[in-house]
């Protein structure tokens, strides 16, 4: 007989999670999205290929250009296959659910493939869960957004986070203002982020945006040093506005920020963020506000899944060999225990019960015996 399965060999970026590491990101995953639950994040699940259009190239435009691309035989049309969910659920927002009472909040898990690896990883499909408030103030919002993030972590026991803050608004207005391909001084200033190369005095503000990276206390002492054009200035105030609500709540929060930050893989609108495990330096959750397709602001957050992996600890669960054709309606479990029911009346109970790695066997008495 032709076997099927000789080859095993994946493309470059996708894998394969074996039982383990499946169970825990599955657990994972629930844990996070009974929280969204909890919080009245209504749970939407978008497809995975669409149709090229003008609609999906609306909302964080840049990830567009990652995604792989396939043509529908009977039509000739390109399909799109989701490298993010966050577009789709903005675009749910203003189209079928457009009706609905604002605030909105939505929450979703899934997978996303992408044809270019991950700036943080190399792999090219991994799982998403987040969550999108679209139509709420941006401070309450942002407050909301990141206390439950916090809550999720320190659920599965990550507690020593920092958040970093990039404002991509303020790299496009410099961008804008002074056209970065032929001003190619101040270009090199901000890719190196050296504040020596900018010795015009008109151009000084630049320095101060340069040297606002590292603590978020710092970049405010930073900020009231320089003088900066009117709409960064209007966007540094509402920034600083926004870190003090956050840190109101949450006084020991680790925060930083670089203000030069324009290359972040989301497209944001005015500010995006990044949360990291200080314990590994594990990049686990990025998000940021955009501008809806009906214009809109929405501010989201996505959980990086194959980064909370190696970042979390799970107990192991104790498990229960039980013996052929025992009856258990009238025995009562822990949920925390697993039972391994046994198939073969034939065979060596502790033998098979070592096999499965088995804590105990259940007795003729219905009670557990230790494996030794």
């Amino acid at each position: 007989m032709k076997s099927f399965f000789i080859n095993d060999l994946l493309p470059e970026g996708f894998k394969v999670l074996l039982p383990e590491q499946a169970h825990k990101e599955e657990s994972i995953s629930r844990s996070i999205l009974d929280l969204f639950f909890h919080n009245g994040y209504l749970l939407v699940k978008t497809p995975m290929i669409e149709y090229e259009d003008n609609l999906s190239q609306n909302t964080l435009k840049s990830l567009h250009n990652q995604s792989f691309l396939l043509m529908e035989p009977e039509t000739k049309k390109i399909l799109v296959l989701r490298s993010d969910i966050t577009p789709q659920v903005a675009k749910l927002a203003s189209t079928k659910l457009k009706h609905y009472p604002r605030p909105i909040r939505f929450a979703y898990s899934g997978e996303v493939i992408r044809n270019s690896k991950n700036r943080y990883k190399s792999e090219r499909q991994f799982k998403q869960i987040g969550v999108e408030l679209i139509g709420g103030p941006q401070d309450a919002s942002m407050g909301e957004i990141l206390n439950l993030a916090i809550s999720a972590l320190s659920q599965i026991n990550i507690k020593d986070i920092t958040i970093d803050f990039s404002l991509p608004s303020i790299f496009r207005l410099v961008d804008k203002n002074l056209n970065l391909k032929t001003n190619k001084n101040i270009k090199k200033a901000l890719e190196n982020k050296d504040p020596g190369v900018i010795n015009n005095k008109k151009h000084e503000y630049i320095n101060g945006l340069i040297l606002m990276a590292g603590t978020v206390e710092e970049a405010y002492k930073i900020y009231k040093k320089f003088k900066y054009p009117n709409k960064i200035d209007f966007l540094l105030k509402n920034f600083f506005k926004l870190i003090a609500v956050i840190k109101k709540y949450n006084k020991n929060l680790s925060i930083t920020v670089d203000m030069t930050e324009g290359n972040s893989f989301l497209e944001y609108y005015n500010f995006g963020f990044k949360i990291y495990n200080k314990e590994n330096a594990k990049h686990i959750a990025v998000g940021g506000d955009y501008k809806s397709n009906n214009n809109e602001i929405g501010l989201g957050m996505t959980f990086l899944i194959s980064q909370l992996l190696t970042c979390t600890k799970f107990k192991r669960k104790e498990k229960v060999y039980v013996p052929y054709k025992t009856d258990l309606s009238k025995i009562k479990f822990k949920k925390s225990i697993i039972i391994i029911k046994e198939l073969y009346g034939n065979k060596n109970k502790l033998i098979e019960a070592k096999k499965q790695n088995c804590d105990y066997i259940l007795n003729k008495n219905g009670k557990l015996k230790k494996i030794i």
